[in-house]
């Protein structure tokens, strides 16, 4: 697998997003959606040929270490309970389900 990077091309911290790179080429993004406190939710997009790849999995980590550095201590996501992938990566990741209902589950990890 290519190296993964991040980018950040927001503003912080009214825009918090980064492109995610994987070589030389755009592999997808993440968004921050909500800071709360030591907090914070995000949204993780990765180009569907690029997909399976590893990259989502080696891209959350840089995050995470970015995020550390900004003073937050924990991260929640939000997955739609049918999207397997998603769940099992997170879970892979360390998170923890905190809630769900019949489309949602909600997971957390501390940093």
């Amino acid at each position: 697998m290519e190296a993964v990077t991040l980018r950040f091309i927001g503003r912080w911290p009214e825009d918090p997003r980064w492109f995610i790179r994987a070589g030389s080429r755009h592999a997808g993004g993440i968004t921050v959606h909500g800071i709360s406190g030591e907090s914070f939710s995000y949204g993780i997009a990765v180009a569907p040929a690029l997909r399976s790849r590893g990259i989502a999995k080696a891209a959350l980590p840089l995050l995470f270490e970015e995020m550390k550095k900004r003073g937050f201590n924990r991260a929640e996501v939000q997955i739609e309970s049918g999207n397997a992938a998603s769940l099992a990566l997170h879970r892979g990741l360390g998170f923890r389900l905190y809630a769900e209902d019949e489309r949602t589950v909600s997971l957390e990890r501390r940093l």
